[in-house]
């Protein structure tokens, strides 16, 4: 029989335990290799040590309230998955509804069918957020799956889907839907061109989804014409799950052709790209080919041929030899052989012409990436007016090639760096107006992150995401990590994520967004250096979670040590210091600089010989990183109804009406004192 502790815990106790019971979990989980490939590593294996916290399994209340956790859960999971379907479903017949009104009215509009789809949208997207605001199990679940999304999508080398990643995303996307050209401009490092790919994928991918759904409904619903839209919905989502999965698998291990078809065509902007480049490259070819008949044709030719000669010179041949004859005849007979050759055959030079990328998108309905848009002479871009301003399923006019039918599927995305007063990327022109017109323009930099403040003193750590990217890059599959002294380290992560806003603002020329200064206005510019996602993520790969060196040396190691202007260098450096690294405690001597002096070097930097000693490694759950990246805010306030019910059941028979008594006074107390407790901390904010 289970022991019961005499103590009833409370809900911050029984939480405390379910956190502590998840790391436990992590720990047990923290490395796994393929036995098979790995069959000698896993034979003299060493590892360290790890302890268990073996308390939560001694603890009757505490495995009742798990036990409540995982049934909600799993309830709470199907909850979340039927409001996700209910929102693909309308998504579908909105999008269904708007392409048959556009095809019947040859432009954009809205009627009362698409208003009812955009309604009920909006009407389940309040749903999911109320259920996410009632429900810590359901909160839970939700943010687990955006965590573990995150961490797919930097295993795929893809842009982790924070909210600023996913309404650039949304917008290029929408854009090509309404058949506009896209051009997305920012500065260096900031994943523009990636971006485009996923956009393009997406918009590609979801077309097809799209187009093969109403055929496969329409074809199911006409043997199935006294179904209810309950019905319909099922297999809806049968069927939109089925499709997923299909493009989720062809993206992951599909065949290189699988993989062009829906990848983006590619053009790598220059300068010295021609017009040529983009639509039709023509080319001279020295050919040889021969008239398209089969052998015995020409046999039977030389035959007939070559008997009516004989006929024709009879008595020239009766006055010979038959030597003569034959040797005559053998001539002949060659002779026609080379006229039929020749008269049937071509040699020389010919102009070939080979079709290019944007010819090929528009004839074939492929999306086109135009990279570093800004960089092609303006005379060249000048030739994709027509195309850019077009509509699918109309024909635009290509110099050189003619009238082209655009087919449906097709988009055109361009990207551009972003020059400022400070940052001029050579080679880039600025648009022409009237081109640029054509164009619906899209600004991406870089993903929001608060620099001022300590990481545990966040109002709204969903604002950070450049600290969720860090996360993201560090979990293992499970949303797991395991750092040397975790809070410490987590901190100085935040900073990290702190300094690289701060880098990327000054490079915008954004010094002033709440930047403490150590130079002058004029003084504050980064001309060619900044912490980018590639740079941050160089480090964290440096750094690499701790294990032989700390951040401060990996910032070094991985960033900036390669820094080739001295005044970047120099300010860079000094925003470091200011966040908390490169301290002259662990040997760093780092001392500011004038504007123009030379490059600093390691030996200059450091006081004595570098030496690391790591911590204790230790992990942090899922749900710790949840906590850290979206926030504490939807925690359970109370025991739930169903465990107050059941632990009263359990222990009423136990006690008398006088320690019951005893026991409600102190629990009254409590909630008093904790009330006074609120209302001091309300008063002291004010």
């Amino acid at each position: 029989m289970e022991s019961r502790s005499k103590t009833i815990p409370t809900l911050e106790e029984i939480q405390s335990l379910y956190e502590t019971d998840l790391r436990n979990e992590a720990l047990q989980n923290i490395e796994n290799y393929d036995e098979e490939e790995n069959i000698f590593l896993k034979r003299f294996r060493k590892t360290e040590k790890v302890e268990v916290n073996k308390t939560t399994e001694e603890n009757f209340y505490y495995k009742k309230y798990k036990d409540y956790i995982k049934r909600e859960k799993l309830k709470k999971e199907e909850e979340l998955e039927e409001i996700r379907n209910s929102i693909d479903y309308e998504k579908f017949l909105l999008r269904w509804e708007r392409r048959v009104n556009r095809e019947k009215t040859n432009r954009h509009s809205s009627n009362s069918a698409t208003r009812y789809r955009v309604d009920r949208i909006k009407e389940l997207e309040r749903e999911l957020e109320t259920l996410l605001k009632e429900s810590p199990e359901a909160w839970e679940v939700y943010y687990k799956q955006e965590l573990l999304r995150d961490i797919e999508t930097q295993h795929q080398q893809k842009l982790v889907t924070s909210p600023y990643v996913l309404e650039a995303k949304e917008k290029v996307v929408s854009s090509l839907e309404l058949g506009k050209p896209v051009y997305i401009v920012g500065h260096l490092g900031s994943g523009k061109t990636q971006l485009a790919t996923e956009a393009a994928l997406e918009f590609t991918v979801e077309n097809r989804i799209q187009s093969e759904l109403e055929k496969e409904m329409n074809d199911w619903i006409k043997d199935n014409m006294e179904c209810s839209e309950e019905e319909a919905f099922k297999k809806f989502i049968e069927l939109n799950k089925e499709k997923r999965k299909y493009y989720s698998d062809i993206l992951l291990k599909g065949s290189k052709e699988e993989l062009e078809e829906l990848q983006p065509l590619f053009i790598s902007g220059s300068y010295n790209l021609t017009y040529e480049d983009m639509f039709v490259e023509k080319t001279l070819s020295l050919e040889q080919s021969f008239s398209e008949k089969s052998f015995s044709d020409y046999l039977n030719m030389i035959i007939v041929d070559f008997y009516s000669w004989l006929e024709e010179h009879k008595d020239t041949l009766s006055e010979m030899t038959e030597e003569e004859q034959l040797q005559l005849k053998i001539q002949i007979w060659k002779s026609f052989s080379d006229l039929l050759v020749a008269s049937n055959s071509a040699f020389g030079t010919e102009i070939k012409k080979i079709e290019r990328e944007i010819l090929i998108a528009v004839k074939e309905g492929r999306t086109v990436i135009v990279d570093e848009l800004n960089t092609i002479a303006m005379q060249n871009l000048i030739g994709l007016n027509d195309i850019l301003q077009k509509r699918v399923g109309s024909t635009a006019y290509i110099t050189g090639v003619g009238p082209v039918y655009i087919k449906q599927g097709f988009g055109f995305i361009g990207t551009g760096n972003l020059s400022t007063e400070n940052v001029n990327y050579e080679g880039t022109n600025e648009l022409n107006p009237a081109f640029k017109s054509r164009l619906t323009t899209i600004e991406y930099n870089y993903p929001p992150q608060e620099i001022v403040g300590s990481l545990f003193e966040q109002e709204n750590p969903k604002e950070n995401e450049l600290f969720r990217i860090i996360i993201a890059r560090l979990a293992d599959d499970n949303g797991n990590i395991y750092l040397p002294n975790p809070k410490k380290t987590l901190e100085e992560l935040f900073r990290f994520a702190q300094l690289s806003k701060v880098t990327q603002n000054v490079f915008m020329g954004k010094w002033d967004d709440g930047i403490e200064q150590t130079f002058s206005s004029d003084e504050v510019e980064l001309k060619e250096s900044v912490l980018s996602i590639r740079n941050i993520l160089n480090v964290l790969d440096n750094w690499n979670f701790g294990e032989e060196k700390d951040l401060s040396k990996a910032l070094w190691d991985g960033f900036i040590s390669s820094i080739t202007n001295p005044d970047d260098q120099n300010y860079i450096l000094s925003q470091a210091v200011r966040f908390g690294f490169f301290s002259e405690s662990e040997g760093w001597n780092v001392r500011t600089k004038k504007i123009g002096s030379a490059l600093s070097s390691y030996s200059e930097i450091r006081k004595w010989e570098y030496s690391y000693s790591r911590a204790e490694v230790m992990p942090l759950s899922y749900l710790d990183l949840l906590y850290l990246a979206f926030g504490r805010e939807n925690q359970r306030r109370e025991i739930p109804q169903e465990l107050k019910i059941y632990f009263k059941e359990e222990i009423m028979p136990n006690i008398d009406v006088e320690q019951y008594q005893i026991l409600d006074k102190k629990l009254s107390h409590l909630e008093h004192s904790k009330h006074l407790l609120e209302l001091t901390e309300d008063e002291l904010d004010g």
